[in-house]
């Protein structure tokens, strides 16, 4: 961790396992004839599963390719999570919040709102990555023949651009398992979204060791770099 910066973890994966059982054993006592609290609850259950279905595999899949390239272990595993939560899930917590009120659930209110503000955690992370970038990309483009702040501003456009972002993203996975509960694909043009799923990785690695840990990453992100894909074991 950054030396002068704090991370406060708070058992997300731990919260969420209460939560859904929670839910589970109050639905179970409901009344066959009150259909509607059974499908609110369902739907609930539903979207909780496949939230934990997604950590799952960031667990199991993505967080080992990350770690191949960058060459070393992540040590929040609960912040590489959260840097996958989309906006979509916000409401599912905020919902859960309001349904139970003062009668409250196995979580507190502050637990639950810690859960419905996890996308605002996600851009966090992304906004502490694009800073970094920013600066930590300087020895992948410096030269002492490039003294001018024109070439260097347009090298690291380069780098840092929506579609060379893309690529890091989609090598990594981290499109095709953010957590999210939109009923589609989201339209247009997706490599801002990809953008920010890289940075917010690159946030966590800000975190983790400093502007030198981003110096180390910034390779990954050279146009046109012919890395070979990390393949996940079966």
């Amino acid at each position: 961790m950054h030396h002068t910066l704090c991370w406060r973890e708070f058992g997300l994966e731990k919260n969420l396992m209460v939560l859904r059982d929670d839910i589970a054993a109050r639905r179970a006592r409901l009344s066959p004839a009150n259909t509607r609290e059974i499908r609110v609850m369902g739907h609930w259950l539903s979207s909780i599963d496949r939230i934990l279905g997604k950590i799952a595999v960031v667990r199991g899949r993505v967080r080992a390719g990350i770690e191949a390239d960058l060459g070393y272990a992540i040590a929040s595993e609960e912040m590489l999570i959260l840097a996958f939560f989309m906006p979509s899930t916000r409401n599912l917590f905020s919902e859960v919040l309001v349904h139970f009120g003062e009668e409250g659930c196995a979580l507190s209110a502050k637990e639950l709102e810690d859960l419905s503000r996890l996308p605002e955690a996600a851009e966090t992370l992304a906004w502490i990555g694009d800073a970094a970038l920013k600066i930590g990309v300087l020895p992948e483009i410096w030269s002492p023949r490039a003294a001018d702040a024109g070439l260097l501003s347009r090298k690291r456009r380069a780098y840092e651009s929506n579609a060379n972002m893309a690529r890091l993203c989609d090598r990594w996975g981290l499109y095709r398992y953010r957590i999210h509960l939109d009923p589609s694909r989201p339209k247009g043009d997706v490599s801002h979204l990809k953008g920010t799923l890289v940075e917010a990785v690159l946030g966590i690695v800000f975190l983790q060791c400093g502007l030198k840990g981003i110096a180390r990453a910034a390779p990954l992100l050279r146009p046109g770099a012919g890395i070979t894909l990390y393949t996940p074991p079966p």
